[in-house]
């Protein structure tokens, strides 16, 4: 099952991010930028979620799954299918959705987390949940917005 998803501004950095940016703003350095993002989801709780799902994490390359959204200098979009796989049980309340720099099981840093509009949802148990191409846009947001 596919669900529409549009976050309307990338306005939540994490503290990571935040601290990147603030080190390059200050300092001139910045850590080497990852290879790869993992998209995940999260409930109204705050609790990741991806982990009930069979592929955890959906690994994305950087420059190569995602491109600038037409019509908009400031956002991107995915240009792949984002498949978490089937939900191991039901997934309640899933209200968030971030961006890691490493897997579920190694952790990494996060380095944004955004609202879902039109959130809550729910994946029932042995349901797939896949985000389609183009339905994961984020808008970096400049000072003219």
């Amino acid at each position: 099952m596919a669900y529409r998803l549009v976050v309307s501004r990338m306005s939540d950095f994490s503290v990571y991010t935040a601290e990147q940016i603030r080190d390059f703003m200050s300092q001139g350095t910045v850590a080497t930028p990852p290879t790869n993002l993992y998209v995940a989801l999260f409930d109204s709780g705050g609790t990741e979620v991806s982990g009930d799902f069979v592929n955890d994490r959906v690994e994305t390359t950087t420059g190569a799954d995602w491109q600038p959204s037409t019509g908009d200098s400031t956002s991107f979009e995915n240009v792949n299918n984002l498949d978490f796989g089937e939900a191991t049980v039901d997934v309640n309340d899933v209200v968030d959705v971030a961006l890691f720099d490493d897997t579920l099981a190694n952790g990494g840093n996060e380095i944004a987390r955004y609202s879902i509009d039109d959130s809550p949802f729910d994946v029932s148990a042995g349901t797939n949940h896949i985000f389609l191409i183009g339905e994961l846009s984020f808008d970096v947001r400049d000072r003219t917005e």
